[in-house]
């Protein structure tokens, strides 16, 4: 079964699992609530490049909306290799799809 691809909750749920639980005082809520937001917003501003069903989607879904060129490369099977061998990125997989997040951004 593949995963229904939905960007926008699949960032809204990495800043959530990044944020971590809510703290029990209210005090620490907002700071909390400060923090998951700021964590969306980074994902929506290029934090996250692709959501797709997969690591392979997330990477022809980037080069779609041209966050990515694969020009150089022989096929997107290559420029994936390339990708993961940067180790610049991660690929946390969440509900609504897998999620290419650049960790230098």
């Amino acid at each position: 079964m593949t995963a229904v691809v939905h960007a926008a909750r699949a960032l809204a749920y990495l800043a959530r699992q990044d944020a971590g639980p809510p703290p029990l005082d209210p005090e620490g809520r907002e700071a909390w609530r400060e923090e998951m937001r700021a964590g969306h917003d980074a994902y929506r501003a290029g934090r996250a490049v692709a959501v797709g069903a997969d690591r392979l989607d997330a990477l022809l879904r980037a080069v779609d909306a041209g966050r990515y060129d694969i020009a150089d490369c022989r096929d997107a099977a290559e420029a994936l290799a390339n990708v993961e061998h940067g180790c610049m990125s991660r690929w946390p997989v969440t509900p609504y799809g897998t999620v290419w997040v650049d960790n230098e951004a």
